[in-house]
């Protein structure tokens, strides 16, 4: 389409007013880099510790299981022979919790308990436990007077690697892959679609509402055809969106072949590395973007026609709902299709137009027919026209009146114009 046309005109508009604003700025391009530096904050925030030792104070009436507990930079085991009470008394520091072990532990499991003030956390349950079970383990072991036991049991103890085939279409031809690489990737991906669908779709929302609020539109449309207009407000903030996924995609690529070539001796890098080797990155962010497409001009649909019929944004949550309700759905679709990708709920969510976009993308990764996948574009697509040329008559009449909110039964009439 010629840029000097109507529509041309507006899908300009609506692009560059957006990606010029400095919230655009900072999300494509400081958003990344503050999820990472965030990311990694609490990750080290979280391996800190209080800079003390907690004290646990140990009453071993069997005198056997105290010197199996040892220090850490969490917790201090001090063992107490006068009582709790009395302990705490004479102790200059204060007291997290009190072990009381009241028997022998191989024959009475339960003589052990743990009291506080409050509950403790997950991480002083394993400070006690871990030792004690091990200590007991070996004893245990010790008992039966069998040679080597503890020895010829951790010899027995097999941990396979089983590594995925997948057969090419070819005769002989074979690929590895790997299940954790194809889910992680299908979620980010799906993650995304739902994001961006959410995001922008809100933005068309928004800009609507705007404009029917502060008039503008009744100027706009007496130069612009209302379809013409809402159409060209679809596709310039679709643009916006892939725009940002496209800076993203180099900011990535950036990132993998500069800063992360100092790794490629680590194992962990280079594991990384073979598993992406085994997905075709490029065919899914080819779907990704056809995907993304389809299920943003559905939505942004939806979301334009509310702008549209509204004229506050208390206004939105009614008809907001239903949709709101159908792409958590689809999400949720698609989290629980991970497990089991080639199942009826993925295999049908992945046809159904409203929730292919977000539930195929998880299936992608795994491998999916290109019958399955033409078959869920050409839905998907043929009700971008359906649901386009509907919603272009409640939005032709909605931003021309103002009101009251009109029920759902004066829309289907509106449609029926």
């Amino acid at each position: 389409m010629a840029l000097h046309s109507k529509i041309g005109i507006v899908i300009q508009r609506e692009y560059l007013i957006r990606v010029k604003k400095k919230s655009f700025i900072f999300l494509t391009v400081l958003m990344p880099l503050l999820f990472i530096g965030l990311s990694m904050t609490t990750f080290f925030l979280a391996t800190l510790n209080e800079g003390k030792a907690k004290v646990i104070v140990v009453i071993d009436e069997t005198g056997e299981y105290f010197p199996i507990l040892k220090n850490t930079d969490q917790y201090q085991f001090i063992e107490s022979k006068t009582g709790f009470q009395e302990f705490r008394k004479k102790s200059e520091q204060p007291v997290y919790a009190t072990l009381v072990i009241s028997g022998d532990l191989l024959k009475n499991p339960d003589a052990i308990t743990l009291y506080s003030d409050k509950p403790v956390v997950g991480s002083a349950e394993t400070a006690i436990t871990s030792p004690l079970n091990t200590y007991l383990s070996d004893k245990k072991l010790a008992s039966y007077n069998i040679p080597n036991l503890k020895q010829i049991i951790n010899d027995s103890k097999i941990k396979l690697d089983l590594k995925t085939v997948k057969w090419g279409e070819e005769a002989g031809s074979e690929t590895k892959t790997s299940s954790a690489m194809a889910s992680a990737i299908g979620m980010i991906f799906t993650v995304l679609i739902y994001m961006f669908i959410m995001i922008y779709g809100s933005l068309v929302m928004q800009g609507v509402m705007e404009e029917k609020t502060n008039r503008i539109v009744e100027v706009i449309v007496s130069s612009v055809k209302p379809f013409d207009l809402m159409m060209g407000k679809l596709v310039g903030i679709g643009l916006v969106g892939l725009t940002q996924f496209g800076i993203w995609a180099l900011l990535l690529l950036g990132v993998q072949a500069g800063g992360l070539v100092f790794l490629n001796n680590s194992t962990v890098f280079q594991n990384i590395s073979a598993s992406l080797g085994t997905i075709n990155i490029a065919e899914l962010v080819l779907f990704f973007i056809l995907f993304f497409i389809g299920g943003y001009l559905i939505y942004s649909s939806f979301f334009a026609a509310i702008g549209a019929i509204i004229n506050s944004p208390e206004d939105a949550q009614q008809y907001m709902m239903p949709i709101t309700i159908l792409i958590l759905f689809a999400l949720y679709t698609g989290i629980y299709s991970a497990q089991n990708p080639d199942g009826p709920l993925a295999f049908w969510a992945s046809l159904f137009p409203l929730t292919s976009p977000i539930v195929m993308m998880v299936r992608i990764p795994y491998g999916v027919s290109w019958w399955e996948l033409l078959l869920s574009i050409a839905l998907l697509f043929g009700s971008v026209y359906f649901v386009i040329k509907v919603v272009a008559k409640i939005y032709r009449v909605g931003i021309l009146m103002y009101g009251k909110k009109p029920t759902y039964r004066e829309l289907a009439k509106w449609i029926k114009y």
